[in-house]
């Protein structure tokens, strides 16, 4: 019968016409199509997306995983959105497929029967771009002319190499915000391109890392991106897959490698993956029964912001996030990730109480992966242990166990916040252990930490002190609160250029931005450059990036502190050095009073101080001088 229906329908030719961006259309040779092709089993596994020439030259296959379901048909703008028009064949383990001629630019879709009573409409979980409109998601195919040249896309990054780890200093920024402004009263959202411009600011400001907050597809226009939905695809409110492939590549040119922060803990709703299946809750909550192979019920504790979560420990959802890791490194040419929520991501509701790190499921699965596609691939987590777990699963045995390369310390972040806030006790605060203390976390080497004073996750040290905690400190006579300010930041980036670990600069930080955290759409007040004491502030920052980028002793893992009784003098000293004889020295006053000091300078000879860009002859021995409140030093030998 297949053979008598495909002889009948050889008759026929199949047109397609390629519809230009300009309107107008183009007839595209027309061809005889065999239907046969339309169910032809698939040569490799694939789990999702749309494959050109895959079967046939000029032909398109699309593939839905979709485990356990009776019915998958395709859908788009192609076939008028009907859902008897295009039946899609299953291999009756999940896997369906259907082949069909090109049938130029058109969103499409899949039609699922959820079981015998209902069904949904969803988008190619595997879409690499999305056209999210108001009748929602709709994954888009492109034209053959474009496919062709995003295959082909004009990379300028052939000399370029993934730095070590331990020589970064990471700059992290949400696109919205940082390329954002307000204009008439209305929004205009930052985009690929608008980073873009501002990539020669960053290069001269020293960095060589950008961290992107999460760009991959999320509900709306106007997000951080913790609420991801399409992995495979960049934020249509951002730009074009081509944007975002000329954003990378430009970030390259100027030695900027590029780290995407990715939420594989939750997703929205809107997942295909979650719509195809019955809910996990009710309207008021409550649980209902489980019945989706993706996603998995937990505790609050693992999950405070919303979304569904994750099942990282069945195969169905280890293979999606694996693919999507080599995605982005071959597609994009990423140098790293950086994993928001790590113990969400390996929480086994199955085993909670695991003692260590799964090694085929869970973060290391998904770390592995991305060490197969790029094997200098920098992977930087957020981890902190989850109540009901084991508490030996900590940052260091993450590290230690997978392919996890470094941490956020939040311990280097929680002191320093105390101490420049100056709140209950905080002279009392073990600071030695939070800048130098990286060994007795369990690390193995100082680059397994990232240290920073400000995050996303992180209220601006300016801020705080700015409308938070003045009444805490002492202002001095002939201050003013945002001068306080000011150097309280400062003296927070001077610990933090200074001490082992990787620094990281959240956006603005460097001219000193008071803004509080938010969500909603919030751009860097640029105009803040123009005013003497954050330009001041900039000026220092800028010194400090340069000065650990060039220092091999602020890079390398010795360290000693000099005694300092911190509770009484507010004081704290250190020593840098490495193995070739670098050498930096680091006085710090964290008082509201100005304090006699002393460092301890192995050589004579010209030594520059940092911070103030000064430059003088000092001999060998002890040289002694005075810090102003909140005032430090950063002394390397001038050469």
């Amino acid at each position: 019968m297949k053979r008598e229906i495909a002889r009948i329908l050889s008759r026929f030719t199949f047109h397609v016409f390629i519809h230009k961006s300009n309107g107008a259309e183009s007839l595209v040779t027309p061809t005889p199509f065999d239907p046969l092709l339309a169910n032809r089993p698939l040569a490799i596994p694939l789990y999702g997306g749309y494959y050109p020439d895959l079967i046939a030259p000029g032909t398109v296959t699309f593939v839905m995983y979709a485990p356990f379901k009776p019915f998958v048909s395709l859908v788009g703008d192609f076939n008028d959105w009907n859902g008897r028009a295009n039946l899609m064949v299953t291999n009756g383990a999940g896997l369906w497929w259907t082949t069909l001629p090109h049938p130029g630019p058109t969103r499409y879709g899949f039609y699922v029967a959820v079981d015998d009573q209902s069904h949904a409409w969803v988008a190619d979980p595997y879409a690499t771009e999305i056209r999210w409109e108001e009748t929602g998601p709709w994954a888009w195919l492109a034209d053959e002319d474009t496919l062709r040249l995003r295959q082909s896309f004009p990379w300028t990054d052939a000399g370029w190499s993934t730095p070590r780890l331990a020589d970064l200093v990471i700059y992290e920024l949400g696109v919205r915000d940082f390329a954002g402004r307000w204009q008439n009263n209305r929004p205009e959202y930052g985009t690929f391109s608008g980073v873009e411009s501002k990539l020669d600011y960053l290069a001269d400001l020293g960095v060589n890392a950008v961290e992107l907050m999460p760009i991959q597809q999320f509900p709306g226009q106007s997000s951080w991106g913790y609420n991801p939905v399409f992995y495979f695809a960049p934020a249509q409110v951002y730009g074009t897959p081509e944007d975002c492939k000329r954003l990378v590549d430009a970030c390259h040119k100027r030695g900027l490698a590029v780290i995407l922060d990715v939420v594989l803990n939750h997703a929205w709703g809107d997942h295909p993956y979650y719509q195809i299946y019955p809910p996990l809750y009710g309207p008021k909550g409550e649980k209902l029964d489980d019945l989706n192979p993706f996603f998995h019920q937990t505790p609050p504790a693992v999950n405070m912001w919303g979304g569904v979560d994750w099942d990282h420990f069945v195969p169905e959802t280890t293979r999606y996030f694996q693919s999507m890791m080599g995605h982005w490194l071959r597609e994009y040419h990423i140098d790293g990730f950086r994993f928001d929520w790590v113990g969400g991501v390996d929480y086994d509701s199955r085993e909670p109480m695991q003692p260590g790190f799964n090694p085929w499921h869970g973060i290391t699965a998904a770390c592995w992966a991305a060490r197969q596609a790029k094997p200098d691939v920098i992977l930087v987590g957020e981890y902190w242990p989850i109540d009901g777990t084991h508490p030996d699963k900590t940052g260091a045995k993450l590290v230690a166990e997978t392919e996890m390369d470094a941490v956020w310390n939040g311990e280097f972040h929680h002191t320093l916040e105390a101490v420049l806030k100056q709140g209950w006790e905080w002279e009392k605060k073990d600071i030695w252990r939070a800048i130098g203390g990286y060994r007795e976390q369990g690390f193995a080497q100082a680059e397994q930490v990232i240290n920073y004073t400000a995050s996303h996750d992180e209220v601006r040290p300016v801020h705080e002190i700015l409308y938070y905690a003045r009444r805490h400190i002492q202002k001095p006579n002939g201050y003013s609160w945002l001068e306080v300010a000011l150097d309280k930041a400062l003296i927070g980036l001077i610990v933090l250029f200074s001490a082992p670990g990787v620094p990281m600069l959240y956006a603005g930080q460097e001219f000193g931005e008071d803004t509080p955290r938010t969500v909603d759409f919030l751009p860097l007040d640029w105009s803040k450059l123009e005013r003497p004491l954050h330009r001041q502030h900039w000026e220092s920052v800028r010194r400090l990036v340069h000065a650990r980028c060039a220092s091999p002793a602020l890079r390398g893992e010795h360290m000693e502190f000099f005694a300092d009784d911190f509770a009484q003098t507010n004081l704290v000293r250190y020593q840098r050095w490495d193995e070739n004889g670098s050498v930096a020295l680091v006085a710090l006053n964290f008082g509201s009073e100005t304090r006699q000091t002393s460092l301890d300078f192995p050589a004579g000879g010209r030594w520059r101080e940092v911070v103030s860009d000064r430059t003088e002859q000092i001999g060998s021995g002890p040289h002694y001088f005075s810090l102003s409140p909140w005032q430090g030093r950063l002394y390397l030998l001038d050469t």
